[in-house]
């Protein structure tokens, strides 16, 4: 007998880790009064489903080759967040947004050439950093600049009535109420990115936007705040590896077992997260480290 997390559509594959979130994120809308740890109760009883290894898939993928093109573009995906996502052209992050709202708009030969520039460095730093198995640094800067410049461009040629700043913490997923001048740039591109997999988790619940933006904050939801925690407080390896993104989304079933195993890189971040985030220990449970398969039948039987 084997678990696995239940996939929202019926006859679909197991489900990943937007099927946590959206598990999680339709009960704290059913019960708005239920804190994180709630919200982990109130979940479990949908989130899991349990039966034999040959009930996993259906059987459209009983040939399990047919999943090797998804997998190879998942793997490319997290090898380009796990490259740039840590990476700050500069240290920004306890800056307050005040202090970038007032700043003049530089002419468009201004902006080009510092694109270019910082596109040099984003170059440098996934040769430097980011995952050995990357086929080409220049492609990935490349694929990640020219989405930043036509963002930016969109935001500038947009309502001429709101300052030019504003209008790219606006393109970004901000709303006005969240750019408050006391706010740093680390909170803004955490409500960014929780935003973003809020929506995508509402859709996938069948649940009105709107409404969830409302009433749904991060410290609510149990895999928002582990992957925020890592995100914020885990260590940064030298080579930061596309299979780190994959752990970080496995961590986020350590709220729905009794024991986690977890490679060593991902157990010092939990270590280090749990003192920063005191939460964590009420939901993360037993997260530990194993050297081989057979070491982890041991600590299951013997327990």
């Amino acid at each position: 007998m084997v678990t696995w997390v239940s996939a929202e559509q019926p006859n679909a594959m197991p489900g990943s880790v937007l099927d946590i979130l959206s598990a999680e994120v339709r009960a704290a809308y059913a019960r708005p009064d239920l804190d994180a740890v709630g919200v982990r109760d109130a979940a479990r009883s949908t989130l899991l489903a349990y039966g034999k290894g040959i009930d996993v898939a259906p059987p459209s993928l009983s040939d399990w080759r047919q999943l090797r093109p998804l997998i190879d573009e998942q793997q490319k995906h997290s090898q380009k967040v796990a490259a740039i996502s840590p990476w700050r052209e500069f240290e920004i992050d306890s800056a307050r947004l005040a202090g970038w709202l007032d700043k003049p708009l530089q002419s468009a030969e201004t902006i080009d050439m510092r694109l270019s520039e910082v596109r040099q460095r984003l170059e440098a730093e996934i040769e430097t950093r980011g995952d050995k198995r990357i086929e080409s640094a220049a492609d990935m800067a490349d694929d990640f600049m020219s989405d930043v410049a036509a963002n930016v461009q969109e935001a500038l040629t947009a309502d001429a009535t709101i300052p030019p700043p504003l209008r790219i913490l606006l393109k970004a997923g901000l709303e006005p109420d969240d750019i408050q001048p006391q706010t740093t740039f680390r909170d803004a591109m955490e409500v960014v990115i929780f935003r973003e997999r809020l929506k995508l988790a509402a859709e996938v619940a069948h649940l009105p936007w709107p409404k969830v933006k409302e009433v749904l904050t991060r410290d609510r939801i149990p895999s928002a705040i582990i992957s925020e925690a890592l995100r914020t407080h885990g260590q940064d390896q030298p080579e930061r590896k596309g299979s780190d993104i994959n752990d970080a989304s496995l961590l986020c079933l350590a709220p729905y077992a009794d024991k986690t195993f977890v490679d060593k890189r991902t157990l010092e971040s939990v270590r280090r997260a749990k003192q920063k985030v005191p939460i964590l220990r009420d939901f993360l449970g037993d997260v530990r480290k194993a050297a081989s398969y057979r070491d982890i039948i041991t600590a299951l039987t013997s327990s």
